[in-house]
């Protein structure tokens, strides 16, 4: 694994060298998730510090329309990146011309061929996992300038967003080449590694709602209820607030709280008859240059936040630290809190409309009732709630997309994902 690693570092190293030598403009188009956000800011600063004139667009997807509507511009350079390995031939077709040179920078699968491009990505090294589109775009960035080394955060906040914690590995942390990204992270001040309880809301949510919206790790009896959160947390003897009257949060409880806290949710779970109740603990990703987001989970959120409901600049302005965009996110988040919710009232409205089950998955079919954008967020809810009766069956939920296709969403328990299943 190791040579195939050097190999595909090496593959970027000339890559970011003939960009580097390459004048003219350069056209820069990611997605629109948090992986492909943050693959675009390391891009972008990187090019910046280069002096290099750019244009960032941030899309859904790409297809055909899209792809001819970029052959209509006059540009030296054009980077596709955490997108593009799928529609080679469209890329190849419309937009190799003389004198432009076209960089794709991917890790999804890959389909067609375009002899023309020069294409980076993990598959075609035998490197199937551990390394997101943004960690392909720092393996550019770095080898760009040393000084990029710094933007090794964004890579991880990337790979969080893109789901690539939890399901890999033992200790529920990042691996592979994610891995050694993480050392530049913190080698360069820009992220501490520590291990804790992994829930969501370290700093920015009260204790007893982290514990009523954890889904991963799931608490029988506790995650879905707000009353029963609160509960756990007086039996365990952890008050709601501190000495000042704030609301405790994950992020500020003492040490002896928090072993009273993993000891009453890992009882919870051998209760409810858990083959690893002590999936609780993982790595923890602190940002140590952020002030009002210091948690890397929530950040990734935050981004996923913005692409959703089409805020892609803010997501990028974030990710840059331009002045402004800290105090910007607090509507976007909120709004998207309560797409989810409201999403989430309609399943439990129609639940019986919408679900389908038999003994090796459950089904949902959404229509157009659940937008395309928070499907994966109450796929996710469903597979580790209440919601779900025998919660080893896997969930696929089916929605229409704006423009009229059909999105699937899938996700699996932690137990079938351990288990290879």
């Amino acid at each position: 694994m190791k040579e195939k690693i050097d190999i595909l570092v090496s593959k970027a190293a000339r890559i970011a060298q003939t960009v580097k030598s390459t004048p003219g403009r350069v056209r820069i188009i990611s997605h629109y998730d948090a992986d492909g956000i943050t693959s675009a800011s390391i891009m972008v600063k990187a090019l910046l510090r280069e002096g290099r004139d750019l244009h960032l667009t941030i899309i859904k997807q790409l297809g055909e329309d899209i792809v001819q509507e970029l052959a209509k511009e006059d540009n030296s350079i054009m980077m596709f990146l955490d997108l593009g390995s799928g529609h080679l031939d469209l890329i190849q077709k419309y937009l190799v011309k003389e004198g432009r040179l076209i960089v794709v920078a991917d890790h999804h699968q890959v389909q067609g061929d375009a002899p023309s491009v020069l294409h980076i990505n993990p598959v075609n090294f035998g490197v199937t996992e551990n390394i997101s589109g943004s960690g392909m775009s720092y393996l550019l960035a770095r080898a760009m300038a040393e000084e990029n080394k710094d933007l090794s955060e964004l890579a991880i906040i990337g790979a969080i967003g893109d789901s690539q914690m939890g399901s890999i590995g033992p200790n529920w942390g990042l691996h592979g080449i994610n891995r050694e990204i993480l050392k530049d992270a913190v080698s360069s001040g820009r992220i501490k590694l520590m291990k804790g309880i992994r829930l969501w809301g370290r700093y920015t949510r009260p204790l007893h709602k982290a514990l009523e919206y954890s889904v991963d790790p799931y608490i029988p009896g506790i995650s879905g209820s707000e009353s029963a959160a609160v509960q756990f947390l007086q039996e365990i003897g952890i008050p709601l607030k501190d000495k000042k009257g704030e609301w405790k949060k994950l992020g500020n409880l003492t040490e002896d709280e928090q072993k009273k806290l993993a000891t009453g949710m890992i009882k919870e779970r051998i209760r409810d008859g858990h083959e690893n109740p002590d999936w609780i603990f993982g790595d923890v990703y602190e940002l140590e240059k952020r002030e009002s987001c210091k948690d890397a989970s929530e950040f990734a959120t935050m981004l996923n936040a913005t692409g959703k409901l089409k805020k892609h600049d803010l997501g990028v302005r974030l990710c840059l630290q331009s002045p402004g965009s800290e105090d910007d996110i607090k509507a976007v988040l909120e709004s998207y809190r309560r797409e989810i919710g409201k999403a989430m009232e309609i399943f439990r409205r129609k639940e019986k409309e919408m679900k389908k089950g038999t003994e090796q998955a459950v089904y949902i079919d959404a229509g157009d009732r659940i937008s395309e954008h928070v499907i994966s967020n109450v796929v996710s809810i469903i597979t580790k709630s209440d919601l779900l009766e025998g919660k080893d069956r896997p969930v696929f939920a089916f929605v229409k997309t704006e423009d009229g296709k059909i999105k699937v969403s899938a996700r699996a328990s932690d137990k079938l994902v351990r288990d290879g299943i």
